[in-house]
């Protein structure tokens, strides 16, 4: 036999092990890992939520369920000088409401979800020249790095809608932290 033929033969028995053999790719794993996840109230969790004090502290309370934030303008929560709720076709800002803080390890961009009939007409903000809505819809976030925070005021426009005393704006907010 050449020699040219033999190592021609000897390449191609070579090739053909290799692909009969594979090249260890796989199409599926499955792996068991120790994971450590605890829910924390919300003054102790990696996005911080906690009342801001000062003078409106009386609308922010903790709801009894696990120390989580709960924002109280409605009759159940009359303030200690009679007010219970906010005014109809009227625009109402309540200033430095609550605080937000990044309690973890990298950058991230809050937004906030509002749910209930009425959610539009609330807006929630970081300054109190009310012009910096954070929300997913209105596509703008706070960012925070690590251990910064930001004070949250909220505005609530009912001029010219059709409410009537009691009707419930939102439901619930839901905070959104992407890291950036």
């Amino acid at each position: 036999m050449e020699r040219r033929k033999f190592i021609a033969t000897v390449g191609s028995l070579a090739a053909g092990s290799a692909a009969a053999v594979g090249t260890g790719a796989f199409t599926s794993v499955t792996a068991s890992r120790d994971v450590d996840v605890e829910v924390a109230d919300d003054a102790s969790a990696y996005l911080r939520l906690q009342g801001a004090g000062g003078p409106n502290a009386e609308y922010v309370t903790d709801d009894g369920n696990g120390g989580t934030l709960a924002i109280d303008l409605s009759s159940n929560n009359a303030t200690s000088a009679g007010g219970q709720g906010v005014n109809l076709d009227a625009v109402t800002q309540i200033d430095e409401l609550f605080v937000v803080e990044n309690q973890g390890t990298q950058e991230v961009e809050v937004t906030i979800d509002k749910n209930g009939s009425h959610s539009d007409l609330v807006e929630f903000h970081t300054t109190t020249d009310y012009n910096d809505e954070i929300g997913s819809s209105s596509g703008n976030g706070v960012t925070l790095g690590a251990g910064d925070s930001a004070t949250v005021s909220v505005e609530i426009d009912t001029e010219g809608e059709s409410l009537s005393s009691g009707d419930q704006l939102l439901d619930s907010v839901t905070f959104n932290a992407d890291a950036t």
